[in-house]
């Protein structure tokens, strides 16, 4: 590629104008036509010698001496300046730089960067690199000036390296393991610059300092022949790598107080970081940062620097050494049991002196907030606004002296559908008093209304007192079997700051079981008397698993004294399952009794015992206590055989039974006398039909045995087989 581009410029520059006379130029000529053009030009300068003037030969004369002594003096070298003949050798041939007149390129700088593309433009900071010992492989920029006043191209470069450097042979046809190679194929204009990049590995052993290497350039000036060589001197420098890290000494921050946070930063490189400055970006999660006041002290040997929290001067960070910076954060209360995220930049001058900025982030903890709240809340039992009341109808009283208020003895539990008073106390638990305490009560649910106050303003609360409160709540029925939360939230002043505290009371929204038994009546089913009647839930929810069962009223502690000698009871009765008793919808039962025959008609006393289970599954037992009229025992009917005394309703299904069988064989005997009634008729058709039927008289034989014949007819089964036989 080289030779084609010499050929070219030859082509180009056929005729190379000479340089001391404008307009003149020089026609190439073989060596073998030298002595020809020699003994023409002197034959002809003889001869134009003679048409001379003495002065354009005074001229002349030192010209042509000039030019024969060029030509002498490079044919004996055995180089062609102006042109080369296709048929010559392409092997170059080495100028000695003694023998040049020009000047050769020139050593600029040298630096390590990640490049590795040659390149004419100047070099810029970004492409800089910090290397370090044992950095591996590595690529070292050599930067050039051409400082001669032609043109040169095909430049290659043989450096020597120093001991802890290596070069990577196989790679730009290095074949020594000391000498890295690189070339530059371009052409290179006068003055300007050009980077030729050295690809090595350093090893491990490599110090931290400044290096020379021997650097050979081989190159080709544009318009000639051969290769130039020049040797120079190359300083370089392992400048060693600034590696900058943050540590935070304590993580865990406290909400709501001043936190000296202690920062390391650390120098892990092989360089020096110089004029390093520190600057808390922000803090996320609702900290800030504020003014430092850490004393000086000594870390690894290096001193603490105290600035102010948003930008730390460092200064110098050597190698290996550490710094240490204390900001104060203050975390927000309400950052509590968060975690916050530090921001830092540090900038600083690395090896190169070049500006570098780095971003870190550091997580943080803020630890929970600690059980401050002096204030607790105590639900005190919630009461109802209307009192339980007897009902009355059809004149039956029935006394429910199962009290409501068992219902309300749990103070977290509301009963839907009625007006109730909801009443609790707050506490200051602390040892210091709150003053301008404001208490606001609020429902959980829209189903869940207060009707009553649900603001209160406290001047002054000692320690360890209360403050007692009270208001009117109403639940409606579609919240029944479903929990609901009160919350009631407290803002007060304590030491001087400004504190909000949150407490919750949660309630149980049950429905209302109200059961009151009317149509009691006294029936017999069977001849046998029962107690019938209703049970009727006025309630708003369904009692579950409802059983009922009858006790004498003697075990009634509240019966009046005249009551306990009446009794329709005479012995244990079973208890009855009814089922689920729903609301606003009655429940019939009826119990069997057994009455004395001689108890006297009169109202007695009944005593019930219902046992249902509520929503949360919780057994209530009930008595209800009522009256029912005896009418004494029914006249009994008697039929005209006396032995059918036998067979009345007084002694039940067994009384039935044999009514039935006499009812059967009566059907059975009717039965049979109308099918002989029927036998009977249609024997008589018959015979007066064989009587008109007869054509001639007979005698007295054959009318005997039509007679005889016909009156089997008005015989029984019996009669008539014994006529037969």
């Amino acid at each position: 590629m080289m030779q084609q581009g010499r050929d070219n410029v030859r082509k180009n520059h056929s005729k190379v104008h000479c340089s001391f006379f404008e307009g003149c130029t020089l026609e190439p000529i073989r060596r073998g036509d030298l002595p020809k053009w020699w003994f023409r030009n002197i034959a002809t300068s003889k001869q134009s010698r003679k048409n001379l003037s003495p002065l354009p030969c005074l001229v002349f004369c030192p010209l042509l001496i000039s030019v024969i002594a060029y030509l002498v003096l490079f044919t004996t070298l055995g180089v062609n300046v102006f042109a080369q003949s296709s048929n010559s050798s392409p092997t170059p041939t080495t100028i000695p730089i003694s023998v040049q007149t020009d000047r050769v390129p020139s050593f600029l700088e040298a630096y390590w960067t990640e490049d590795s593309i040659s390149t004419s433009t100047s070099t810029t900071n970004n492409s800089k690199k910090e290397i370090g010992p044992g950095e591996g492989t590595s690529t070292l920029a050599i930067v050039f000036v051409n400082r001669g006043r032609t043109d040169i191209t095909g430049v290659t470069g043989y450096l020597t390296l120093p001991p802890g450097f290596r070069a990577i042979e196989g790679e730009n046809n290095v074949t020594s393991p000391n000498v890295a190679v690189a070339s530059y194929d371009s052409i290179i204009k006068a003055g300007d610059t050009f980077t030729m990049y050295f690809t090595m590995e350093v090893l491990p052993q490599a110090k931290v300092g400044p290096y020379t290497g021997d650097l050979t350039l081989s190159y080709s000036k544009i318009l000639e022949i051969g290769q130039i060589s020049a040797k120079m001197m190359i300083p370089f420098r392992l400048t060693g790598k600034v590696i900058l890290d943050t540590t935070l000494l304590n993580q865990n921050l406290t909400a709501g107080y001043p936190n000296p946070l202690q920062i390391l930063v650390t120098n892990h490189g092989t360089a020096n970081a110089t004029g390093a400055i520190v600057t808390v970006v922000g803090v996320s999660g609702g900290t800030t940062a504020a003014n430092s006041t850490s004393n000086g002290s000594s870390v690894n040997g290096s001193t603490t620097t105290t600035v102010d929290s948003e930008s730390f001067n460092i200064g110098n960070i050597q190698a290996g050494s550490s710094v240490l910076i204390t900001p104060i954060i203050y975390p927000e209360y309400s950052s509590g049991g968060t975690i916050q995220t530090l921001d830092l930049e540090i900038a600083y001058n690395n090896a190169y002196g070049i500006r570098t900025d780095s971003d870190y982030s550091k997580g943080m903890i803020v630890a929970p907030n600690p059980p401050e709240s002096v204030l607790s809340i105590n639900p005190e039992i919630i009461s109802t606004t209307s009192n339980s009341r007897d009902y009355a109808a059809n004149d039956n009283k029935s006394n429910v002296n199962g009290s409501e208020d068992e219902i309300n003895e749990n103070p977290i539990k509301l009963t839907a559908g009625r007006l109730e008073n909801l009443r609790f106390s707050i506490t200051n638990n602390g040892s210091l008093p709150l003053t301008d305490v404001v208490f606001s009560l609020s429902s959980g649910t829209n189903s869940v209304k207060i009707l009553g106050d649900s603001r209160w303003r406290v001047d002054y609360m000692a320690p360890q007192s209360n403050f007692p409160m009270s208001t009117t709540v109403y639940a409606a029925e579609d919240v029944i079997n479903n929990p609901t939360e009160f919350e009631v939230n407290a803002e007060y002043i304590e030491r001087g700051q400004s504190k909000t505290d949150t407490l919750n009371i949660g309630a149980y929204v049950d429905g209302q079981i109200r059961i009151r038994t009317y149509d009691l009546d006294i029936n017999y089913v069977g001849g046998a008397p029962n107690l019938v009647g209703n049970l009727l839930n006025e309630g708003n929810t369904v009692a579950l698993f409802t059983t009922i069962e009858l006790v004498n009223p003697a075990a009634n502690a509240e019966s009046s004294q005249g009551n306990l000698n009446k009794s329709l009871v005479t012995g244990p009765s079973q208890q009855q399952y009814l089922g689920d008793l729903s609301e606003n919808s009655p429940l019939p039962f009826s119990i069997p009794l057994s009455i004395d025959s001689d108890l006297p008609a009169s109202d007695y006393p009944v005593s019930l015992n219902v046992t249902y289970s509520d929503n949360l599954r919780m057994v209530h037992e009930l008595l209800l206590n009522d009256t029912v009229v005896y009418e004494g025992q029914p006249s009994t009917s008697s039929s005209n055989d006396g032995n059918n005394g036998a067979f009345t309703f007084v002694n039940g299904f067994s009384g039935i039974f044999p009514i039935v069988i006499i009812i059967i064989i009566v059907i059975i005997v009717g039965l049979l006398l109308i099918r002989r009634r029927n036998k009977r008729k249609r024997g008589e058709i018959k015979l007066d039909t064989k009587i008109t039927s007869a054509s001639r008289p007979s005698d007295s034989t054959t009318v005997r045995e039509v007679t005889d014949q016909d009156s089997d007819f008005f015989l029984d089964d019996e009669s008539s087989s014994r006529n037969k036989t």
